[in-house]
């Protein structure tokens, strides 16, 4: 895959009005995207690898003054029959929006009041639009306004492109050249820029998207569209970045369901980087992670009634706590600690050779057994007993 992106990347001299971007989850190019802008208008497209392979293309119309005054935003699958085919028009006026969507399974249209000014937004599934960005958040609400000092925030009217649902995107400027953005509210997106507010480099790492991006003179999109679709139809595609797995066992004749997202090393350093010390790490990736139990059991040495609870972890560099809470059924960044019910103490080994896919598993025979945790050279454990 390298190979193939440096032979993409050296074509961008046949590209010498476009921007581009190259987005990476580890080792892995997940998204590129390329686009131009004119005094009147801004194309662009951008193909995404995961789960499978679709293209996205947008068109922008502005008016003299740049206001936006249409946007144009096509969803086509290339690896598979899903996601469907999606086309979305923004019609945008003095103080709303006039929404018309045409897909496979039909149509629809609506007009929602927006401020002045609002602009189209797009959220691919692993960040965001560099261009939409750039274009005009950036700039235009940043770095033109001169009352817009260091650490202050914005809130920026923004509409779906491919949606049409209509919110607000914090930005918040941390330095001269390094503004954020936020991720659902839940953590910041890092974007270096220049003086001039173009955008150089994204980084992810701090939400659960952990994706890294950089800014290239050009990429040939039709060249990698047609080989990341052909890798998918032979199997050898991304897919689900987190796949979801799972455990069903018994343990002195009681059943056990324990359900988690696995995400991949990809080349990454997981413990203190994917996996931060200090702080509570939701144990695998998307849903929160949990376990039901038929029947009271001990884990470690905490007693837990029959019933469903969720699990996190609390690495250290001297150790880690497994977390039981209460909650279950919540996506993995909604952790309240005010629902805990116990920290127990887990063993901390190392395995052999890493192991590139986080999984948990269950082990154990009789009434007594292990549940245990292992990703890239870490193996955490901790015993279980039916009662």
């Amino acid at each position: 895959m390298h190979a193939f992106l440096a032979t993409l990347l050296t074509l961008a001299s046949f590209y010498p009005d476009t921007t581009a971007f190259v987005t990476l989850l580890g080792r892995d190019t997940i998204a590129l995207e390329s686009y131009r802008r004119t005094p009147n208008r801004l194309e662009g497209e951008i193909v995404l690898r995961v789960p499978v392979t679709v293209h996205f293309g947008y068109q922008v119309d502005l008016a003299p003054d740049g206001a936006v005054t249409r946007s144009v935003m096509e969803l086509k699958p290339l690896g598979a029959a899903e996601p469907a085919y999606r086309k979305v028009t923004l019609d945008f006026r003095r103080d709303s929006v006039h929404v018309l969507v045409d897909s496979a399974g039909g149509g629809r249209s609506a007009t929602y009041a927006v401020p002045p000014g609002a602009l189209p937004f797009l959220t691919t599934g692993f960040d965001s639009s560099f261009g939409l960005y750039e274009s005009f958040g950036l700039y235009d609400l940043v770095f033109s306004r001169p009352s817009f000092h260091l650490v202050d925030s914005t809130r920026m009217p923004v509409v779906g492109a491919l949606t049409g649902r209509v919110s607000q995107k914090r930005l918040a400027r941390r330095t001269a050249t390094l503004v954020d953005t936020d991720f659902f509210g839940i953590a910041w997106t890092h974007l270096a820029t220049d003086s001039s507010g173009r955008i150089t480099g994204a980084d992810g790492e701090a939400t659960t998207e952990k994706i890294r991006a950089r800014r290239v003179a050009g990429v040939d999109i039709g060249r990698a569209e047609k080989d990341f679709a052909a890798r998918d139809r032979k199997g050898r595609g991304i897919g689900i970045a987190s796949p979801p797995d799972s455990v069903r066992t018994t343990l002195g004749g009681a059943h056990l369901a324990l359900d988690y997202s696995s995400p991949r090393r990809r080349g990454r350093m997981i413990l203190g980087g994917v996996v931060p010390y200090g702080r509570v790490w939701r144990t695998g990736a998307n849903a929160a992670t949990t376990l039901f139990i038929e029947q009271p059991m001990t884990i470690g040495n905490t007693l837990l009634p029959a019933g469903g609870y969720s699990l996190w972890t609390l690495p250290t560099a001297l150790g880690v706590d497994l977390i039981i809470n209460r909650q279950t059924g919540q996506w993995g960044t909604d952790y309240d600690s005010s629902r805990d019910l116990a920290r127990v103490s887990m063993r901390v080994t190392a395995a052999a050779t890493p192991d590139e896919n986080f999984t948990i598993t269950i082990i154990g025979s009789g009434a007594t057994g292990e549940l245990r945790i292992r990703w890239d050279t870490f193996v955490w454990s901790v015993p279980l007993k039916v009662n």
